[in-house]
This record gives structure tokens, sequence and C-alpha cells, in this order.
């Protein structure tokens, strides 16, 4: 007895000891990342280095506790907002410490990170930073389209003399389940409304429907068109030689990039710091030209002004990302409860003078949205509220923007998607199959629609079909009175068609090509705070200590940062079959983009 004793106390004490070291190393942690930020100076003739591998996020990434270690070793988080990019760009062009910008790294899209519609932004940013004089350089290794088409406005692009530049063109295609589903008695039933609504037929078919593959090349065909057409105007090219580029070549090597003058040099990245040591001044500590990254510019700005949000009045900026989801969220799924609850905070303060709604989702919940769409109609009423669509604000993402005085687009954002369905899955023949069966007693006709467990009737599917029609009537209504165009007319563009942000000016459905910089400015001028007002944003950026208690609390999932086309594959896999998750609407009615409408 008494060894045990000895032993249970000895466990006990190791475990104290245990968390007590890992306490100190925590704070010995939060310290090297607060004394990093504190700790930095901009040397003069500094060139501000936009790295694209870290990911431009539209809301402010919450802390990953994953990431502490390396904060401290770099100094900096990895990950940056496009408000952040587009305010230290801007910021640089007037700053005599920063004699340039260089743009490296290579752009991936990560979850809702560095879309096309963010990237334009961006690049339109690097052009505006150009009056200033100040010279805009590029060097990227086996650069991707969207790297490339932010580098394309660089006044030099320097290239890695070995690796081709991997600019394929843009493709969209999506896993189908039918089949297997079939095999292991997994049956779907769908109710939808809109020939184009293709969100459910991942589960019905075995490949794309004639509508939705009609639908799908007109949306590339847009985007790569806006794309091409603006990489050409920057490097002097003749209309339509890239695609000509590219289909010859497929992969443009170094050499054919040059000839081509899609590039002006081909360097190696240490012959380029070398040069740029020459130009613009050694950084002995860390043995390489002077220079400041996004992050740590902005924490410079930053310094003196307060950490918490701004008093007196301002614009609350409002991120709507993910999938939308019926309650709380969190993570990859935007819930519509807790996107209410923050609107109707910015509408009962007196301070915000305006809302600016960030929207990058492409729907979900019939249910959720109306519960966005009701509390923005709410603010609407009482001040203003602009729009600004991300790269994607489809299905249920453009239902809530229909609540606004005016919506900004880009021309490659993926929008509309104006449509309903009904997705029920149900398991009687794979419970059958393995002897499982499925008894119950009701007290109406109707008490167990809801179940799984059993293949729903006719008349129950004509029940929900009345329902589907009803919200869809709704959707074409609020269209309809928020566009000022015939219900008659916005049903023929409906129909769950998707549609380019370029093609959406044409039809009305969006007011102005324009990013989240520009619906900021025009809040401003109708909450009469132009031209530098004060911004509140939500989610705001997380703390360190919030960060912490989500860690140890286990409700966080670190994000997935490879990028191997392996990789990619298994994430497209485990997104697809995720989705699963997203159908959690009471009623089982969704106002959701297609699955696999998104460029890759």
């Amino acid at each position: 007895m008494k060894s045990f004793f000895a032993s249970f106390f000895g466990t006990i004490a190791g475990i104290c000891v245990l968390v007590g070291l890992s306490l100190v190393i925590l704070v010995f942690l939060l310290i090297g990342i607060a004394s990093s930020n504190k700790g930095d100076v901009i040397p003069n003739r500094s060139l501000l280095v936009l790295d694209l591998s870290y990911g431009i996020t539209d809301a402010p990434p919450q802390f990953n506790p994953s990431d502490l270690l390396d904060s401290v070793t770099s100094g900096e988080e990895k990950r940056v907002t496009l408000h952040e990019t587009l305010r230290a760009i801007a910021s640089a062009a007037s700053d005599s410490r920063i004699s340039g910008i260089l743009i490296s790294g290579n752009a991936f899209p990560t979850d809702w990170a560095s879309g096309y519609a963010a990237l334009r932004e961006v690049r339109d940013a690097l052009m505006a930073f150009k009056a200033s004089k100040k010279p805009i350089y590029a060097y990227l290794a086996a650069p991707s389209t969207r790297a490339f088409y932010v580098a394309s406005v660089a006044d030099k692009i320097y290239l890695d003399p070995e690796d081709p530049m991997l600019l394929h063109g843009l493709s969209s295609g999506r896993l189908y389940f039918a089949d297997a589903f079939q095999k292991y008695g997994i049956e779907v039933q769908v109710s939808r409304v809109g020939k184009y609504k293709s969100a459910v037929e991942p589960y019905i078919l075995d490949k794309m429907s004639p509508e939705s593959r009609e639908q799908t090349e007109a949306l590339l065909g847009d985007i790569w068109r806006a794309i091409t057409s603006e990489i050409e105007d920057a490097r002097h090219l003749e209309p339509g030689s890239l695609q000509k580029i590219l289909s010859e070549s497929g992969l443009i090597d170094p050499k054919t990039a040059l000839q081509q003058k899609l590039a002006t040099g081909l360097k190696s990245l240490t012959d380029l710091i070398d040069e740029l040591k020459n130009e613009y001044g050694t950084d002995t500590a860390n043995r390489t030209f002077r220079q400041v990254s996004v992050t740590k510019y902005i924490n410079s700005l930053d310094r003196n002004l307060p950490t918490s949000e701004p008093r007196g009045a301002k614009i609350a900026v409002v991120y709507a990302e993910g999938t939308i989801i019926d309650g709380e969220g969190g993570g990859d799924y935007l819930g519509g409860d807790r996107l209410a609850r923050a609107i109707r905070k910015f509408r009962l303060d007196p301070d915000v003078k305006a809302i600016v709604l960030r929207v990058n989702s492409p729907g979900g919940s019939g249910a959720a949205s109306e519960v966005i769409w009701r509390e923005l109609a709410a603010a609407h009423k009482v001040k203003p509220v602009v729009i600004s669509m991300g790269t994607v604000a489809a299905s249920g993402g453009y239902y809530i923007a229909t609540a606004s005085n005016r919506i900004f687009s880009e021309p490659t954002t993926i929008t509309g998607s104006i449509g309903v369905f009904g997705l029920f899955p149900n398991v009687q023949k794979l419970f059958s199959n393995i002897g499982i069966t499925w008894d119950s007693v009701e007290t109406t006709p109707y008490s167990d629609l809801a179940t799984p467990f059993r293949q729903k009737t006719p008349d129950e599917m004509g029940v929900i079909q009345k329902y589907i029609d009803q919200f869809y009537q709704e959707f074409l209504e609020h269209v309809s009175q928020a566009r000022n165009i015939p219900v008659d007319q916005v049903n023929e563009i409906a129909q769950g068609r998707v549609w380019s942000g370029e093609q959406a000016l044409k039809l009305h459905l969006v007011d102005q090509i324009g990013g989240l910089q520009t619906a900021i400015e025009y809040a401003a001028q109708l909450a009469h705070q132009a031209p530098h007002p004060k911004i509140a944003e939500y989610p705001a950026r997380q703390s360190v200590g919030e960060a912490i208690q989500k860690a140890l609390s286990g409700t966080e999932r670190p994000p997935v940062s490879k990028v191997d086309p392996i990789s990619r594959q298994l994430q497209l896999l485990e997104k697809n079959l995720r989705q699963f998750a997203g159908f959690n609407d009471p009623m089982g009615i969704y106002a959701l983009l297609p699955m696999g409408i998104e460029l890759n």
C-alpha cells in the first residue's frame, strides 16, 4: 500500500512539474513574440516584401497556436489580410523609408485565401503605387497563375533559371459519389428549383449535367479572359498572345518566358539578393538586403495606435466568410446566428455610421441565410449597408447581399446561383443489408419527416417541394425589390445559374466593379466619414490569449497548409466529404453554390 501511494503521488507531482514547465515555456514564447514585434525598426532604403506564399485573407486570421514557435523565430505571423496589404502598399508609396516593393513567393488558394478577387485588388494597389516612381521587383520560382497575375505589374520580373512557369489556365472539377452511394446502399432524394442548380449533382450523377458544364465553361471563360487580358496589358503583349503561348507550350520554360517578354531577366535568388544589397544596402543582422515584410510594416505603422476598437464615429467592416450554416458556425463554416448577432450589435451602436459586409461565401443553409438577411435589412433601414463581394458571393451569399445600398464586385467574382435545393440522404438500404431496420410511431403523418433511416414518400417530397418553391419565390422577390428588376426577368437570369462579376454587372445583379477599399470609401461618403474613416472589423484579430484558450479546449482545427498536388487532391476529397457537415438546415433547404465551381 505504501508503494502504491508513493507511486500515485509521484505521478501527480510529475504531472504538476510538467504542466509548470509547459506554462513557463509558453510565457517565454509569448514574451518572445511581444519583444520581436516591438523591436521592429525600418531602416531607410528598405524594400517592402510582398510574400504571396503567406496567403491573403479577407477576414483577420484567427491566431493559430501551432504558429507560436514560428512567430518567435520569424517575429511575425505568416498570414496577412487584404485590408492590411492594401494599406501597406498605399503607405509605402509616400514613406521615405521605403524605396520600392519586391514581390516573391507563390500564391496557391487555401480555403478562403488568395482568391482572384482579392489578388486583383492587390494588383490594382500595386498599379497605383507606380505613381510614386518607386520600382517594383518580382522574383518567382515556378510561378502559379495567381502569382504571375499579381507579379505581372512589376517593372522587373526575374525568374529562376531552372523552373518553368506553371501557367496552365483554369479548371474546375469535382468528385461524384452516386455510384459509390448505390454500391453501399445510400440513397439521396433531391428537390430543387433551377435547372442550373447543380450542387446536388455529385450525389445523384456520375458526371456533370449539360447545364452544369454550360455554366462552368462560361464562368471560367469570363474569368480567364479577364486574367489574361490584364496580364497582356501589363506586359505590353498583343491581345490573345498569352493564350497562344500557353496552348503551344503547355509549360513555359524560363528562356521562352524571357523571349516572349513575360520576364525581364533570369537570376538565381542568391544573385538577386547580392544585386539588391548593392542597390539598397545590407541588413547585416540577417545577411540580406534591407527589407520589411507587410506584417512588420503594418506593426510599425500601428505601434502608437490603440489595440482596442476605435472610439467615436466609425465604419464597421464585417466579414461573411465560409459556408453558411445554422447556429454558431466555426472553422470553415459561417454561423448564421453569430453573424446576425454581430450585425445587430453594429446596428444598435450609434458610433457605427455604416456597415460594409465583405461576402466571401458560396451560401449554404436557407434558414441561416434568412436570419442574416433579416438583420442586414433591419440595419439598412437605419444606416448605410454596402456590400463588397470577394472571390465568391453566390446563392445564399448573394441572398444576404440584397439587403444593401450598393453592391461592389470584381470581374472575377463568382456570384449569382439564385436557386434553392433540398438534399435528403437515407441509409435504409445500407442498414437493411446488415440486418438493421427502422420502425416508429407518429402523431401526425409528417412527424418523422426528417429521419434518414427510410426513403421519403411522394407525399412527403411534395410537401418539401412546396416549401422549396416558396423559398425560391422569396429569393426572386428579394432580388427584384433590391435590384429594381421585374420578378419574371429575375427568374430568367436565376435558375441557379452562376455568373462572373463582369456578367453580373451587365445583368444588374451588382452596381459597380470595385474591391473592398472602394466599398469602404463609398460607405464613408454615405456616412459623412470620408476621406479617412475609422474602421472596426468583425471578427477582430484573435489575441494570443484567446488562441491559447481555444487550443487547450481542443476546439480549433489547425489549417492545412500543404500545397503539393497529392495533398491538394486529398484535401479536395476531404472537402467534398466534409460538405455533409454543412448540411444542417433544420428543413434541409439550401441556397448553396455548386460544389466544384472553384478555380484550380
